[in-house]
C-alpha cells in the first residue's frame, strides 16, 4: 500500500514502506523512557498535557526526568525529555 500523494513531506518522513503492503511508524521513542520513579506528576495548559515530572520519592520527591509537550493548536508537535 503506498502512501497517499497528498500526505506532507514532515509527515512522510515519519512512515516507511514495509513490505510494499502497510506504511509502518518508525519514529523511536525509547530515549524518553524514565527507568528510576514512584510518582508522576501531571501538568496541563488548559486541555492540553503541558508536562509529565517523573519523582522518586512521592510526590515532594526528587524530579529525576520531565517530559515538556509542545503543541500547534490542539495538535501535538513534539516531546522533550531533560
Amino acid at each position: 500500500m503506498a502512501l497517499p500523494e497528498n500526505i506532507g513531506d514532515r509527515e512522510y518522513r515519519k512512515f516507511q514502506e514495509k513490505d510494499s503492503k502497510v506504511a509502518v511508524n518508525t519514529i523511536d521513542i525509547s530515549n524518553l523512557i524514565i527507568e528510576e520513579y514512584d510518582y508522576i506528576e501531571l501538568g496541563y495548559t488548559g486541555a492540553n498535557l503541558t508536562t509529565v515530572r517523573f519523582r522518586d520519592g512521592g510526590a515532594g520527591g526528587t524530579i529525576n526526568a520531565t517530559l515538556t509537550l509542545s503543541y500547534t493548536g490542539d495538535r501535538l508537535d513534539s516531546v522533550e525529555k531533560s
